[in-house]
């Protein structure tokens, strides 16, 4: 595994060399009788040995994050490490938001459609559903929502591409090599945590929140069985001036004309679509209503219990598209923050241990 990434090539090379330079500044010292560049050698030599010890462990840092990476993941997604599972459930998640933000476009123009309708009486005018612009404007605040929560989607997207490119690939190598010099230590063993922190920690307390994308098709379902409604349907502009067209609309929506008062599956519209048989199985419904619901042919095609409710079902959409989209922010938001805080913690402490002098002194006060 640790030799498709070419950085650790280079690491080991550098290493390689270290030692070499080391024995050699420990030789020198011996044979000109200079204690201090004999000792400095040896500790040279010491942090050398280490490097290749992380390097030789490098194989197992990759085999952990496999294992973690199966215990913490769902199964429905991609396989592969923490950085693709990552990637594959962001991925997920914004063909959700959009999906949701599609069907929401669809909603807001049919309520946009009946708050507006109006019938006039020359004395006075009627407008049943003036009520509907303020979920028309809860409707299109969820709607911003859902697009700024896009955003940070695909912006913990390309930063989880960004982790999985160069994580282990740049910053661990650079690290490595940078560790190798004297002056270069603490920065080097910054660089190695950091890559350890990042390609392990930060993507594992991501994916320990709960996935909010089935909670957003939930979503999705319940507005796209709004919008596919026929009952729900503008009624056709030719149509607008036909008697009763938009007082039967009215009557249908506010619930005084209710199909599931009527038998439908008897109804039959004949071929000529003029002569009509049905049943008149009504309770508490008019003429009119049963002449306007035949008018618009709503025949067996049409579950016959299906009761009209539709201030009902927009409280259920803004109830259910409020919860996923909270969902959404906490997996978009919180969880990047959250995790970023403990990568850090780590990073911090395992800097210090990978950036100090392991050493002789080191050792005898251990």
């Amino acid at each position: 595994m640790a030799e498709s990434f070419v950085g650790i090539e280079v690491a080991v090379i550098v290493v390689t060399a270290s030692i070499v330079l080391a024995g050699i500044l420990v030789g020198l010292g011996r044979a000109f009788g200079f204690k201090r560049i004999e000792m400095f050698g040896l500790e040279e030599l010491i942090q050398s040995i280490i490097n290749a010890a992380i390097i030789g462990s490098f194989a197992a840092v990759i085999e952990l994050v496999g294992v973690i990476s199966s215990s913490v993941v769902s199964e429905t997604c991609s396989k592969g490490n923490v950085i693709m599972q990552l990637s594959c459930t962001l991925g997920n998640l914004n063909d959700a938001l959009f999906s949701l933000m599609q069907g929401m476009i669809q909603l807001l123009n049919i309520v946009g459609y009946y708050q507006d309708l109006a019938l006039d009486f020359g004395a006075f005018s009627v407008s049943p559903f003036s009520n509907l612009a303020s979920v028309s404007g809860a409707l299109s605040q969820q709607l911003l929502n859902i697009n700024t929560l896009m955003m940070l989607v695909e912006l913990n997207t390309q930063i989880a591409a960004f982790i999985g490119q160069n994580a282990l690939a740049l910053l661990f190598p650079v690290g490595l090599v940078l560790r190798t010099f004297f002056a270069t230590r603490k920065v080097g063993g910054f660089m190695i945590a950091l890559a350890i922190g990042l390609y392990v920690f930060y993507p594992t307390f991501i994916l320990i929140f709960p996935d909010p994308a089935p909670d957003i098709m939930n979503s999705t379902i319940l507005v796209e069985n709004f919008t596919n409604n026929s009952f729900y349907a503008a009624a056709p502009v030719i149509d607008l001036n036909g008697n009763y067209a938009i007082a039967g609309k009215l009557d249908l929506l506010s619930g005084r004309c209710n199909p599931a008062d009527y038998n439908l599956s008897t109804w039959i519209v004949l071929e000529n679509g003029t002569n009509v048989t049905h049943s008149t199985n009504v309770s508490n419904t008019t003429t009119m209503c049963d002449d306007y619901l035949i008018s618009q042919n709503w025949t067996s095609n049409v579950t016959a219990n299906h009761t009209i409710d539709m201030s009902g079902e927009l409280t259920m959409i803004l109830q259910s598209d409020s919860s996923s989209l909270a969902k959404s922010a906490l997996y978009s938001v919180i969880a990047p923050i959250f995790s970023l805080a403990v990568t850090f913690v780590f990073v911090r402490e395992l800097a210090n241990i990978l950036g100090s002098e392991i050493g002789f002194k080191t050792i005898a006060s251990i």
